[in-house]
């Protein structure tokens, strides 16, 4: 397993799943592990920062509230 910065924990079922992405929809040649981990990595970093956006615009009055399903 694989730690990212807020704690989650990257699985080999994550990191086969990557791989396969970056064969056949970004049509990487040969992508490892290393691929793999540094893709899902960049994804978690760019959905975290999109989260602190959107909570930053519903406290500034921006956008309505996210209301989550569940």
């Amino acid at each position: 397993m694989t730690n990212t910065p807020a704690g989650y924990q990257i699985t080999q079922e994550d990191i086969d799943s990557a791989i396969k992405y970056l064969t056949y929809v970004e049509k990487v040649k040969n992508p490892t592990r290393k691929d793999a981990i540094a893709f899902l990595h960049k994804k978690h970093a760019i959905v975290h920062m999109t989260a602190h956006k959107i909570v930053e615009d519903e406290q500034s009055g921006k956008i309505d509230s996210v209301k989550l399903k569940g």
